[in-house]
């Protein structure tokens, strides 16, 4: 993707079409904003509680596990599988509890999007502000991972959103 957009700039510049570029650094913007970090601290603080109850969920089936071991001499072919059965189950509860918080589409994947997205969404409405009042016509994110060589500081208009902000 990242290719994409580079190259279609290099040829937009080859044809001689001059294009008014600029830059965000968002991951400063967000370092800036108070409810970042309120809402970073909620999911943070939830993922510890679903964690306490996964951990908890398979120290149960440890358990049961090591009481059939335990036992296992003494019962009966019958109540060995019924023992077994109610390991497996167990393990399905846990395994099915750990998809259902941190697996694809599951509780913090919406939790993240419910706390972090308004924040994203007020940052791209006052990058695009800036961006029209300053006559840009493309504003890129120069995130961390990004591929970006070098930058001049003078199309840098971070601080220009994060006033927008009234941060």
């Amino acid at each position: 993707m990242k290719n994409v957009i580079l190259g279609i700039l290099v040829i937009a510049f080859q044809v001689g079409v001059a294009q008014k570029l600029a830059y965000i650094e968002s991951d400063k913007i967000v370092d800036k904003m108070p409810e970042h970090q309120k809402a970073t601290d909620e999911i943070e603080k939830q993922i510890k509680e679903w964690e306490t109850v996964v951990e908890e969920k398979f120290k149960a089936v440890e358990g049961l596990y090591q009481e059939y071991v335990k036992n296992e001499s003494i019962l009966s072919d019958e109540l060995k599988l019924q023992k077994q059965e109610e390991i497996f189950e167990a393990e399905r509860q846990a395994k099915d509890y750990r998809e259902e918080k941190f697996g694809t589409d599951g509780e913090l994947e919406k939790l993240q999007e419910s706390k972090l997205k308004p924040l994203q969404d007020k940052i791209l409405e006052a990058a695009i502000k800036v961006s029209k009042e300053n006559n840009y016509d493309y504003v890129f994110d120069k995130m961390p991972e990004s591929n970006w060589v070098w930058t001049n500081p003078e199309h840098n208009l971070t601080d220009l959103v994060i006033s927008e902000l009234g941060l």
